[in-house]
């Protein structure tokens, strides 16, 4: 009897031991590890992080760096073209451009939160080579005693595996701000770290949605038993009459019992998609890049177009650059002397039709003059540039019983408006037949001539602008032109 006992036991202990095994629990990047250690943080340079992050390294990269001397009492002091710290910042070492340099800093910086650059001195003590040192080989960084020293030194693995131990003189350190460490910085993707791992599991499924989901489109079936012979036999003469686009919608009759059930997706396997649409707008709230910067956004024009660019610019990469302009003013100027600024361009876009529009109307009031106005355009000054426009009745006499200085603000205002379009009219036209065309169609001049002057005046500049326009003269020289005749007339 207990011999017959302990025979069921073990029967019933290896009918345990046989049981499949427990399922796995969720792979890691459900889990949110895939994005604790900063090596993984930047293998998640992939799918939405990839074009978030490129975008923004792209434009970092490409923004002009300027040396200036430090601003003073007057504002912002002159620019410095020609400086060793240029020279280092435009070739930093053997291997790399300084555009190359800036864009791989860009990438440690957004994945990981943190970006470390190697000064290499000279026999001076100067800054002669800047080399990236990659994050995933950051080992600690040790803190100071006291706030006199807030880091002690900075601890890497080296090439063959062994620790590299760096003092704060030898390293530039860029960081974002982190709310739990003042030493070390916070990765952008570890904040969103659920919306990259769903990411990563959509991109995941998708694959083998396609890859392994390796399912006919239709099935033929029937009650009767059939013999593989039979069977290929029924494929065969399926596939030569249906397969390839010279029968697509032929008709078929089925014999023998034969039922076809076509098979379809579940919408659970395209609901799971959707979540891709989830996942690209927090990844890309992370980074503050604007969808249409990458392309998605549908129906752009203009103005949405150039709203999505200032948007990009101004709470996107403005905010970085001046980031990396503090880290370079404090750490590595000095080491040049003092009394030097190191300035990226404004990276926000203007409006240049408004700017535009505002200039005329500042110059159309009297608020600037012309050769202000040029100067401002970096544009030479003009001879009849230098007194504001005065907002005199059109056609009024001066004092001196001529006419303001420079052509009257309504015959500026419409030569600006028309000139151009008639230079692309006449472009390439000879100077007879430019005049012949005048001539035949006096309204093409006629237009640019604005109501309510004298018939002296007004025939006046109907000569002289079939003058300039015969001439070939751009709008320029034609107001600088008009300008001088006025000028004439008034002495």
């Amino acid at each position: 009897m207990k011999s017959w006992l302990s025979n069921k036991i073990d029967m019933l202990r290896k009918k345990r031991l046989d049981l499949p095994p427990a399922p796995p629990g969720p792979p890691p990047f459900l889990g949110g590890s895939a994005t604790r250690g900063r090596r993984r943080q930047l293998g998640a340079y992939q799918g939405w992080v990839f074009a978030a992050v490129g975008a923004i390294a792209r434009r970092m990269a490409g923004m002009p760096l300027r040396l200036f001397a430090a601003p003073g009492p007057g504002g912002e002091g002159p620019e410095v073209g020609q400086h060793p710290v240029l020279d280092l910042l435009l070739k930093p070492n053997p291997l790399l451009t300084g555009r190359q340099l800036r864009y791989t800093l860009c990438l440690h910086l957004e994945l990981t939160g943190m970006a470390f650059v190697l000064v290499l001195n000279n026999a001076l003590g100067r800054p002669a080579e800047l080399w990236p040192l990659s994050p995933a080989d950051l080992i600690e960084i040790v803190s100071g005693g006291d706030t006199r020293r807030p880091i002690e030194r900075f601890v890497f693995t080296g090439a063959e595996g062994q620790k590299e131990t760096y003092n704060p003189s030898q390293i530039l350190y860029f960081r974002h701000p982190s709310p739990f460490s003042l030493v070390y910085g916070a990765s952008p993707i570890e904040a969103m770290a659920h919306a990259f791992d769903i990411d990563l599991a959509v991109r995941i499924y998708q694959r083998n949605f396609f890859r392994n989901s390796a399912r006919p489109e239709v099935v033929l079936s029937t009650d009767q038993r059939l013999t593989e012979d039979e069977a290929r036999r029924v494929l065969t003469r399926w596939r030569q009459k249906h397969q390839g686009l010279a029968h697509v919608f032929e008709p078929t009759v089925l014999d023998g019992g034969l039922k076809a059930t076509p098979l379809s997706y579940s919408a659970k396997d395209f609901e799971f998609m959707d979540l891709a649409g989830w996942t690209q707008d927090n990844i890309l709230a992370a980074y503050g890049v604007p969808a249409g910067k990458l392309g998605l956004v549908k129906d752009v024009n203009r103005a949405n177009a150039q709203g999505i660019e200032v948007t990009f610019n101004a709470e996107c990469i403005r905010p970085r650059l001046e980031l990396w302009e503090d880290v370079l003013n404090a750490f590595l100027l000095p080491r040049y002397g003092s009394g030097l600024v190191l300035r990226h361009d404004n990276p926000v876009p203007s409006d240049r039709a408004q700017a535009h529009k505002e200039a005329m109307a500042q110059v159309d009031r009297g608020v600037i003059t012309i050769n202000e106005l040029r100067a401002s355009q970096g544009r030479a000054p003009v001879a009849w540039g230098h007194e504001p426009l005065r907002p005199l009745a059109m056609g009024s006499p001066c004092e001196t019983g001529g006419y303001a200085m420079g052509p009257e603000p309504a015959v500026a205002a419409a030569l600006v408006r028309g000139w151009p379009r008639l230079e692309g009219r006449f472009a390439g036209w000879s100077a007879a037949r430019v005049a012949r065309e005048l001539e035949s169609q006096p309204g093409l001049l006629g237009d640019l001539i604005p109501r309510g002057l004298k018939a002296m005046r007004r025939d006046e500049l109907l000569t002289r602008l079939a003058s300039c326009l015969t001439r070939g003269l751009n709008l320029e020289q034609t107001l600088e032109e008009l300008g001088s005749s006025r000028q004439g007339d008034e002495s």
